[in-house]
């Protein structure tokens, strides 16, 4: 019984989630009573979350009509940031109702609309509430991702102090067990730090994440140790704690483009350390996060870390048939990738990178690159050839 009752609670709440997409495709319109435009819309329904939805809207207006104040987006916000900051009498079902009532508002509320202070205090009361127990997935997504816009449309940018809780929130559901939920606050941690243009704020935010990412290393550290066949899929049979490492991972790919240098550096390091010479169920992760960091136009991180990368991505390579043919691959294309942007920063540590692949990996290799006259003949035109060449013989 309580196998199917959990089943219906998980239902309802993806019958909710649909029901917000479906308000993405026809969207509110502007200067018309948001009450009255959800009354048209769900008045005729009898699902449980719209009639929760209608009372709230509904409770929200009287209170703007007896303090004879407009009935705008901005005023029907502050009215429902009033209820939930005195929500002590209130249970889960009223609090995702208000939850699911603010997510429809704030997109409606002009620039400007709401004072950066006002907008700090209310992400703090929102960041009190989201995390309560017994809210829908759909509430819990609708909350996050008002939280996101709070913070972008809203909130002082250039004021750590004003963004700090609200993107503490943001990343502590970016790691969440609920798909819909980590996705919303993944794609508005994105929104957020594209926001940042602050060199403080965007030193501290990165703080923040490289805070979130070593709380996991210990677990991702014994992850990358374990053992899987080729062919087994990365995530079977992994525990909840094991699946936030690979959250977290998803997070990094998502906030690498606007991490400071200094915090970007420590994470390459740490990400170094899950590499082994054979296969883990964190290694395909790992390379893709790795990428991400080969993507960016700043890649002074990179160079900075390229030694210690060099030799881990040779040392898995180095074990060729071992391990599976498509993360090879992906090694080999990394390690391409990184010398030649160390190539075009630093020739010296080029030549010296390139004995340490040669080494590693191609011992059969009956040449040594460090020799002066094929490092030269390697830095013309056609060097990207011979390494093509060099990395086939390396995976044969």
């Amino acid at each position: 019984m309580k196998k199917k009752s959990t089943q219906n609670h998980d239902e309802t709440d993806a019958r909710n989630e649909i029901d917000h997409e479906n308000e993405k495709e026809t969207p509110f319109k502007e200067g018309v009573d948001i009450c009255q435009q959800l009354m048209d819309r769900y008045s005729k329904s009898s699902a449980p979350q719209h009639r929760h939805l209608l009372a709230t809207a509904v409770a929200m207006r009287s209170i703007l009509s007896s303090e004879s104040l407009p009935l705008s987006p901005s005023a029907y916000f502050a009215a429902a940031i009033s209820a939930l900051d005195d929500s002590q009498s209130l249970d889960a079902t009223a609090i995702g109702a208000l939850l699911t009532f603010l997510s429809i508002v704030v997109p409606m509320i002009p620039p400007q609309g709401i004072a950066s202070g006002k907008a700090k205090e209310a992400v703090e009361v929102m960041a009190r509430l989201v995390g309560k127990e017994g809210l829908g997935v759909a509430s819990v997504r609708g909350a996050v991702k008002c939280l996101g816009m709070l913070l972008v449309r809203f909130c002082d940018l250039e004021d750590w102090n004003s963004v700090h809780l609200g993107l503490e929130t943001l990343l502590s559901f970016s790691v969440d067990k609920r798909p819909k939920v980590r996705r919303c606050a993944q794609e508005c941690l994105e929104k957020v730090f594209k926001s940042f243009s602050h060199s403080n704020v965007l030193k501290e935010a990165s703080k923040l994440v490289l805070s979130l990412f070593k709380k996991h290393m210990p677990v991702a550290v014994t992850l990358s140790t374990a053992q899987t066949g080729h062919d087994s899929k990365d995530e079977i049979s992994l525990r909840p704690e094991d699946l936030e490492v690979l959250h977290i991972l998803n997070v990094l790919k998502v906030t690498v483009p606007f991490l400071s240098v200094k915090v970007s550096s420590k994470i390459l390091s740490n990400l170094c350390k899950l590499i082994r010479s054979e296969f883990s169920p964190l290694t395909r992760h790992v390379f893709k996060t790795i990428e991400v960091f080969f993507g960016i136009s700043q890649f002074d991180a990179v160079i900075m870390e390229a030694e210690n990368i060099v030799v881990c991505l040779a040392s898995y390579v180095s074990q060729g048939e071992k391990n599976p043919g498509d993360t090879l691959i992906s090694a080999a294309t990394l390690l391409k990738s990184l010398l030649d942007k160390v190539h075009t920063v630093e020739s010296s540590s080029w030549i010296r990178n390139l004995s340490l692949v040669s080494c590693s990996i191609a011992g059969t290799l009956l040449y040594v690159f460090m020799d002066l006259e094929i490092a030269l003949f390697l830095e013309t035109s056609t060097h990207l050839f011979h390494w093509h060449y060099i990395v086939a013989r390396c995976l044969e």
